[in-house]
Formats: C-alpha cells, structure tokens, sequence
C-alpha cells in the first residue's frame, strides 16, 4: 500500500443529536480525541449550520496514507459507531470530478466493512482483490 497522504473529510452525524447542540460538540471533540491517541493527524474545521440547526457544526479533517493508518483509523471508527447505534459518518476525499463519498452507518458493520469503506473512499483496491475495489459493506453506500 503506498504513504501516500490524503486528507479526508469526516462528517459525523448522530440521529439524536442536533448539529450545534452542546452534546454534539462534546461527541465531536470526543472522536478526535480517539483519533488523536492512536497518533493520527487530525484536526477539526468549521462548517456553516444547514437551515433550522443552531450554531456551527464541524468536520474531521484526517490524514490517511499508510497501511497502519488505515489500521488504526478502522479501529476508532467501528469503536465509536458501535457506541450508538443513531451514530452515522460520511468520508469524503478529494473534490469536484475525483470527489468519493462513502456513508457508514453503525448498524451492522464489522472491521472488514469499514476498512473497504475506508479503501473505497481512498480510491485504493481492497487487500487480495487484484487491483477492484471492493464493495464498502452492506450498511455502507459510495456515490462517485
């Protein structure tokens, strides 16, 4: 796998919890804290409210490049969506026509499904698929 850096754009979401609210900032700052003590580079970026949310919410900016970057980054993430099951994240790498976006949603995934998705995002084959990429688990949706 090549240590080729690419930052990635994560977009929490919890069904319960309203973007702005006192709560989501703390669920927010508590992901990049996971992020952050498996030495990932990660830091936090504001973004306008959509209609009818109160104050800013925020996006994760994470650098992925190496396999142990994917390894760990797996890990965090499975960890903190298996934590409620209303948690939802959207990766998203790169912009206008080489733009991936990948959906998690806490139901259902394992280590394998997020890593693929993690992959897919990154534009890279799946271990042992000989160059495909494979497909991002069954709770996970990519739109290219």
């Amino acid at each position: 796998m090549s240590d080729f850096v690419q930052p990635v754009v994560l977009s929490p979401e919890d069904t319960t919890i309203k973007p702005g609210d006192w709560q989501w900032g703390e669920e927010s700052r508590r992901l990049v804290r996971l992020l952050q003590a498996h030495d990932l580079r990660v830091r936090q970026s504001p973004r306008p409210p959509k209609p009818g949310d109160k104050g800013l919410a925020t996006d994760i900016i994470l650098a992925l490049g190496a396999s142990g970057t994917i390894g760990a980054t797996t890990t965090v993430l499975l960890n903190w969506l298996n934590g409620r099951s209303t948690r939802s994240l959207t990766l998203t790498v790169g912009d206008g026509a080489a733009k991936r976006t990948v959906k998690l949603v806490s139901a259902g995934l394992t280590d394998s499904s997020v890593r693929a998705a993690l992959l897919a995002a990154l534009g890279r084959p799946a271990e042992g698929e000989g160059g495909a990429e494979a497909p991002a688990g069954p709770q996970a949706a990519e739109d290219q």
